[in-house]
């Protein structure tokens, strides 16, 4: 997609802001094998996009400057900025002499298992090489994303999905529909890194890692493995564990942390009930959304972006 333009003050034709939706995961499932040698650690994950999203809008321009805007006061728009990253990584990778103007609006919590800042990054690698004109064979995206952070190539594709080694390794599942979702943040930002700093399981040693990670299965039951990391996180941060447990209170099927925290969500049998639990968590001081996971058909079609003041 090109931008069509817009009329200037001038009569000339300004190019026309395109906006694309980054979605928000969740982890269905979260298993922490053992340490790699690389000092990560080796996992095993179930991803799902889910329809809670930020917004990116994307005014490309002739000059190859790369800047970043925001609603959200406190997130950086330098370099420390994935969004910025994977722009100027873009344009180192395809010699590309057009720049671009991004403004993002966030909606998605930070720091709390949502995977906001790795979808951001991952949508700006697909949205401007269409936007300008250019094309990096799989591989080579499926590499920039990676090296931008272990979540960002799960976001090149979405749906649902299986994530191995760092979770980077992505495996396209069948599909998971939850039509009842409830998502809630208390309101705490949980770093992933102090998360796995504090891990304090027995982790199986790097070469038995190895050997187990050659035989992964590709299929996973999510249903009934759990997140490794919710011990952790409870003992760290008490508040997390008593939003699990007031979904399970609330009727939740599945209640369970996505990621390494702070958001949790419950899975309900029916939409009337799902409000009434994102109703009461709202009453309890934290945010609450009733969302819906999102396909890979979907996902793919929703990020063909639009213009700025069209509907969807």
């Amino acid at each position: 997609m090109r931008p069509v333009g817009r009329a200037g003050s001038d009569g000339s034709r300004m190019p026309m802001p395109v906006v694309f939706p980054s979605f928000a995961k969740i982890n269905l499932s979260l298993e922490v094998i053992g340490r790699r040698p690389d000092g990560y650690h080796e996992l095993r994950t179930v991803f799902q996009t889910i329809d809670l999203c930020d917004w990116l809008e994307i005014d490309i321009t002739d000059e190859p400057a790369i800047s970043l805007t925001c609603d959200e006061p406190t997130l950086a728009c330098d370099e420390r900025n994935l969004v910025v990253r994977a722009a100027r990584g873009l344009q180192a990778a395809t010699g590309v002499r057009q720049g671009a103007r991004l403004h993002l609006r966030k909606r998605i919590p930070m720091q709390a298992g949502l995977g906001g800042g790795s979808s951001n990054a991952a949508v700006t690698l697909l949205a401007l090489q269409r936007l300008w004109g250019v094309a990096l064979p799989v591989a080579a995206c499926q590499r920039a994303a990676a090296a931008l952070g272990a979540d960002v190539p799960f976001f090149l594709t979405g749906g649902t999905a299986l994530g191995l080694g760092r979770g980077d390794d992505i495996t396209p599942l069948p599909e998971v529909h939850l039509p009842v979702i409830v998502v809630v943040n208390p309101g705490l930002a949980i770093p992933t890194g102090l998360v796995f700093q504090r891990l304090n399981a027995g982790l199986t040693d790097a070469e038995t890692v190895r050997k187990l990670a050659a035989c992964l299965p590709s299929r996973v039951d999510w249903l009934a493995t759990g997140n490794d990391l919710e011990a952790t996180v409870f003992d760290a941060f008490p508040l997390v564990r008593e939003v699990r447990d007031r979904l399970f209170a609330l009727g939740a099927q599945v209640a369970r942390m996505s990621g390494s925290g702070s958001t949790v969500f419950g899975l309900f049998g029916d939409a009337q009930a799902g409000e009434a639990a994102r109703q009461a968590c709202l009453n309890a001081g934290w945010q609450a959304w009733l969302v819906s996971s999102v396909s890979r058909e979907v996902y793919a079609e929703r990020l063909k972006g639009t213009m700025t003041g069209l509907a969807w």
